[in-house]
């Protein structure tokens, strides 16, 4: 039986995979910094927004180029 090549090896995400999940961390991050918990959680919270924002604009445009370059 012939198996799938993309199950066999590592799994490695690429740029639009990454960006989602980026984009999945914001909104978490954003979620959660609106329960009422301690200052230090809140700061994780907000490190978490602004990281997965980052990650998203990083990985978009990566997205974004790749693409360009396939056409």
């Amino acid at each position: 039986m012939h198996q799938h090549p993309g199950l066999t090896g590592p799994r490695n995400p690429r740029h639009g995979e990454r960006f989602l999940f980026s984009l999945a961390l914001v909104v978490v991050s954003l979620l959660w910094i609106t329960q009422d918990m301690a200052s230090w959680a809140t700061v994780m919270c907000g490190a978490g927004a602004v990281g997965g924002a980052l990650g998203a604009l990083y990985f978009g445009w990566r997205y974004v180029r790749t693409r360009g370059e396939a056409s």
